[in-house]
């Protein structure tokens, strides 16, 4: 759910007094070159934009010079603007916006910019949390834009290429816009005091964006704000000589941001507009993926236990000694029910993924749709008066934890194989046989197909799901659901890495390792079910 805010600056004049009296303790700054406004005549009398960094760049700062540059607000009037209700408390380190929250900011020149301002991606409260993050941008960008202009992409531009969240963060960006917006991102770099110390490589970027227009900042609100507050100490905590050089330092980073801004908002003029529909499509395509992924996992599992079973039964000399025996229980191992995800619509169910169990643990679920196991075990009423909390929360229906069940747009189905186990011919054959020999050579060749057959059912699982994602790599930006899944890896191998340096808990550990071993599966898969596709690209292209 997003909120909605206008930004606009309250006491402080929309126009700027260019001739008003230098304070005491600054800088004479002259009007050429401090300039007032980013707003020539725009094309456009609406910029519809999504604001999205990761952890730590600076978003709020960001919206708070945007609001003040675009009322037409000088410097020595800059007010913050920025609503504290869609905040945190907690580490630094876990994103500071629970929610989108969408901003309205009214502009000196008469026109108006929407701006959706996103969570941050890559938080510390785990891959669980980015997916909801992810699942909310999705549905607010749907609910407050039928096209959008830009998308403007915030990161730290003093660091030399990509660390893992970084990476992980823009992986997940391109994994959840189309290809067709490619011309309408943008990236902006903070924390950037003068060109020596922009460090980032353009190659570091995934390839899809480097070709991206690119500009830096150092925020003057946040370097503003800090002045303020060294200035109003009372005893002063700095020297005269260095809160002169501070002013100074602003006002250049505010001329330079004036300019940059400028160039920002001629690129979002130029933009052509995109329509978002496509946006929510992939969101609910990955969604799909991720159904499909845990379908083809549960056909993979249970096949391979009744190809184990038909398996031992070739083995069991024992048991050949008798056909009966043999065929009674070869019977047994194939007519035994497997489970399946049936397509539920737009109904969403809380069902338990842990390993063969497929309990529909509450369908029709009231929480609204949410990929944060946490939400579940603390709202879905599979969890009501039960133990533990969070994560840790006892379902009453399966009796696994939270961390192990999901909502999913399907259920669990039961099924029995359709079709004769047996042949008519096969039937007849057995029936026939004038030896136990005979009897028992029959079953066995009906071991025999029916595990040819079960590999091939994996074989067309595989090929169903490659076929999506297919369709998902055609459309996203990114190109590739596996590049969001390897990415994600990375990130919470380093992540159990900080935790056994901080000396994190066994429990806790063994519950990272369980993730990173279900994504490494989930990439098997993937890569598995790729294959065929990739093997004729080569024969045809010599890729």
């Amino acid at each position: 759910m997003s909120q909605s805010v206008t930004l606009k600056p309250t006491g402080a004049s929309i126009a700027p007094d260019t001739n008003a009296p230098v304070a005491a303790g600054k800088s004479e700054v002259t009007p050429t070159t401090r300039p007032m406004t980013i707003q020539p005549p725009w094309v456009k009398r609406t910029i519809n934009l999504v604001l999205i960094g990761e952890t730590g760049v600076g978003k709020t700062a960001m919206l708070d010079l945007l609001a003040n540059v675009c009322a037409g607000i000088k410097l020595e009037d800059f007010k913050a603007t920025h609503q504290a209700r869609s905040e945190r408390g907690g580490s630094s380190s876990g994103s500071q916006t629970n929610v989108p929250e969408f901003y309205t900011i009214p502009c000196a020149n008469g026109n108006e910019v929407n701006i959706l301002d996103t969570p941050g991606l890559a938080d510390t409260r785990g891959i669980d949390m980015d997916n909801e993050h992810k699942a909310a941008i999705a549905n607010a960008v749907k609910k407050h834009f039928e096209v959008i202009d830009a998308v403007i992409i915030l990161a730290n531009g003093t660091l030399a290429r990509l660390g893992a969240a970084t990476e992980y963060a823009l992986t997940t960006i391109s994994g959840m816009f189309p290809n067709s917006i490619v011309d309408n991102i943008a990236f902006i770099f903070t924390m950037v005091s003068d060109p020596t110390s922009f460090n980032f490589e353009r190659k570091s970027l995934p390839e899809e964006l480097r070709k991206a227009k690119i500009w830096s900042i150092n925020n003057p609100f946040a370097q503003w704000t800090k002045y303020q507050e060294k200035l109003a100490q009372d005893p002063p905590t700095v020297d005269e000589e260095i809160l002169q050089e501070m002013d100074e330092g602003v006002h250049r980073s505010y001329t330079k941001a004036l300019k940059m801004l400028g160039q920002v908002f001629q690129f979002l003029d130029k933009c052509k507009v995109q329509p978002t529909n496509s946006i929510y499509d992939l969101y609910i395509m990955s969604t799909d993926i991720e159904a499909a992924i845990s379908n083809v996992i549960a056909r993979m599992d249970q096949t391979e236990i009744t190809r184990n079973g038909l398996k031992k039964l070739q083995s069991d000399k024992a048991a050949q000694e008798q056909g009966k025996k043999i065929n009674e229980k070869y019977e047994e191992i194939i007519n035994t029910p497997f489970f399946e995800h049936e397509n539920t619509g737009s109904e969403h169910n809380t069902l338990c993924v842990a390993g063969n169990c497929y309990s529909n643990c509450h369908e029709g679920c009231g929480v609204g749709f949410t990929l944060d196991r946490a939400t579940l075990g603390s709202n879905c009423s599979a969890f009501y008066n039960s133990t533990g909390t969070g994560l840790k929360r006892v379902c009453t229906i399966c009796h696994h934890l939270a961390e192990d069940h999901q909502h999913y747009r399907s259920k669990w189905v039961k099924r029995i194989k359709s079709g004769k186990v047996v042949d008519e011919d096969a039937k007849k054959r057995y029936d026939e046989a004038k030896t136990e020999a005979d009897r028992i050579a029959i079953v066995m060749e009906g071991v025999e197909k029916n595990i040819i057959a079960l590999e091939k059912e994996i074989v067309d699982l595989e090929k169903q799901l490659s076929e999506l994602c297919e369709k998902y790599n055609q459309l996203a930006l990114s190109g590739s659901f596996i590049g969001y899944i390897t990415s994600a890896i990375r990130l919470l191998k380093l992540r159990q890495e900080t935790m056994k340096k901080e000396g994190a808990d066994a429990e806790s550990l063994q519950r990272m390792a369980d993730r990173i071993k279900r994504l490494e599966h989930k990439r098997h898969v993937l890569e598995e079910a790729e294959k065929p596709r990739k093997q004729k690209l080569k024969a045809l292209f010599g890729l």
